[in-house]
């Protein structure tokens, strides 16, 4: 990760142009580097303070490089223009407040991109799973309605990924360059391991199951927490609570499965599932939208798996259990008593 890098991100933060996956990745760098999140939390303040309109951005501009003696040797000249677009303005806020802190060579262009690492993205619509090889052989294959943001080669001390939604990585050993996943909640770090990462944006929780190898598990929002999981363990973040538990098992299928990691054998299992967490789980397999009419509905609980069922005999299964009723129009599908 360049300085470059750290001063894109956070001008599209402080111009709100940022996307998901780049916020995930500007809060990676903060969390890992306390300068960066001083020189951060120091040009929020500003912001907070002052409205950013395209009238008062200039007046943001001057107090900040007031406050900042940039050394000459930065070899950083920003010329201000009246029609700088706001994210140009602050864009260059942001290289300035840097600038205090980072000396370049005089010959370095603080903006080059062509000197930014080069992330390619893979993403999975509903009812899709891919399987990638990255550079260094390791494989992950994504569920349905996630993405995963890597490198074309990796570079430096460690090997950096950024997932959103979920993935199972099967990742090659190498001591001296840790694997590290990114979600916007956490960072898994492992040697060489095999393990499954669930983060999508919509679950009020974020998981990460070990199969095989050793991790490590550090809280973004705590950089001081960090957990150690060992085969069969289960990691589990849920409105700022962590907990540890083991990996869940079903034999309801003719043969014990894992249920954290079926979905990559085209498997999908619910064990005492409430059925709006079902439905997450049926949206995200099958492309559709669920509905509840009646409330109370959402909490009725289910054990069952889905293999090759059609989305019609899946619900007819659930439908066998308890009684309710559903209708399918297009991609919406509705619950009703």
């Amino acid at each position: 990760m360049t300085d470059q890098r750290f001063t894109e991100l956070l001008g599209k933060q402080l111009a709100d142009e940022i996307s998901s996956d780049e916020s995930v990745e500007l809060k990676t760098i903060l969390a890992e580097s306390t300068a960066h999140r001083s020189e951060y939390e120091k040009l929020q303040s500003y912001f907070d303070a002052v409205s950013t309109s395209d009238e008062n951005i200039d007046s943001v501009f001057e107090k900040i490089k007031a406050q900042i003696h940039v050394s000459a040797e930065a070899g950083l000249n920003v010329v201000k223009r009246n029609n700088y677009s706001i994210w140009l303005k602050v864009a260059a806020v942001a290289a300035i407040v840097l600038a205090g802190l980072l000396v370049y060579n005089k010959a370095a262009v603080f903006f080059n991109h062509n000197n930014l690492p080069t992330l390619t993205q893979a993403t999975t619509k509903a009812a899709e799973v891919k399987t990638i090889v990255l550079a260094d052989g390791s494989t992950v294959k994504i569920n349905s309605g996630s993405s995963l943001k890597y490198p074309a080669h990796f570079t430096g001390n460690t090997r950096n990924v950024y997932l959103s939604g979920e993935a199972f990585f099967d990742v090659k050993k190498n001591p001296k360059h840790p694997f590290i996943v990114h979600t916007e909640q956490l960072a898994v770090k492992v040697l060489g391991t095999a393990f499954d990462v669930k983060a999508y944006r919509d679950d009020a929780f974020t998981e990460t199951t070990l199969i095989r190898g050793r991790v490590s598990i550090t809280l973004k929002h705590n950089g001081t927490a960090s957990f150690i999981l060992k085969p069969n363990d289960k990691f589990t973040l849920a409105n700022g609570k962590a907990n540890m538990s083991k990996l869940s098992h079903y034999d309801g299928t003719g043969a014990n499965r894992v249920i954290e990691t079926a979905w990559t054998n085209h498997e999908l299992i619910y064990k005492n599932n409430r059925f709006d967490e079902i439905a997450k789980l049926f949206e995200r397999w099958y492309g559709i939208n669920i509905s509840f009419k009646e409330p109370e509905l959402k909490t009725v609980r289910f054990t069952g798996y889905v293999d090759k069922e059609t989305l019609d005999e899946a619900l007819n299964v659930l439908k066998s259990i308890e009684n309710f009723n559903y209708s399918i129009k297009g991609k919406n599908v509705y619950i009703y008593r």
